[in-house]
């Protein structure tokens, strides 16, 4: 639990304007949000937030995209050609922004508790058709600053591997860090620390986000 006092959560953080998409599925658990845009999505591993009726923020960190049907008993048909190929064929076929969509899966990390930031699952889940947004540089850093939720996402049960996903999620953070060698190291202590009796599963995880491999 760390203080968020210096941290201000309403729309000068950009909670109105970054936009990411809306909340298509909600639990306590993990989220599923349409993408306001087709084709556009949040890097693997990035944090995200939605705020619940209660007003407090929820922190996410994405685990999954996708780009398919509206319609999920049928499977998208080729399109292109050898004439008309990737951009061209969104530009020859428009029709194709009413019947794709894409989404993305958002597993909720920590929570805003007043003037607190809790680590864990909210007490309630944002509701269906709520914003999610990008998370800003001041709540980035405050969330990062402990790294207890590692233990969290090591335990998901999703279409990427959990540890692919601490991977994806510590190089993210250390590009959005502008490449913070700091905490890179404090979050290998950490991974450390978590597998510590697991060296086959913490080694790749480890080797996976050296920012000089």
């Amino acid at each position: 639990m760390a203080a968020l006092s210096d941290l201000d959560t309403g729309s000068s953080n950009g909670h109105l304007s970054d936009r990411l998409g809306e909340i298509i599925e909600t639990s306590t658990t993990r989220l599923w949000v349409e993408s306001d845009q087709l084709n556009l999505l949040p890097p693997l591993g990035s944090v995200v937030v939605a705020r619940n009726e209660a007003g407090q923020s929820i922190y996410c960190v994405v685990s999954f995209g996708e780009t398919a049907g509206i319609d999920t008993t049928r499977r998208a048909v080729r399109r292109g050609s050898n004439v008309v190929r990737d951009q061209d064929v969104y530009r020859e076929h428009p029709e194709l922004k009413q019947i794709l969509r894409t989404t993305f899966e958002a597993l909720p990390v920590a929570y805003q508790d007043g003037v607190w930031l809790r680590y864990g699952l909210p007490p309630v889940p944002p509701p269906l058709h709520y914003s999610m947004v990008e998370v800003s540089a001041i709540e980035l850093n405050q969330l990062v600053e402990r790294l207890g939720y590692l233990s969290t996402l090591s335990e998901i049960a999703t279409d990427v591997p959990a540890d692919a996903l601490i991977v994806a999620h510590v190089r993210w953070v250390y590009q959005a860090k502008g490449g913070d060698r700091d905490w890179v190291e404090q979050a290998a202590q950490s991974v450390a620390r978590l597998f510590q009796s697991d060296y086959e599963r913490a080694v790749p995880i480890l080797e996976g986000i050296d920012p000089d491999r």
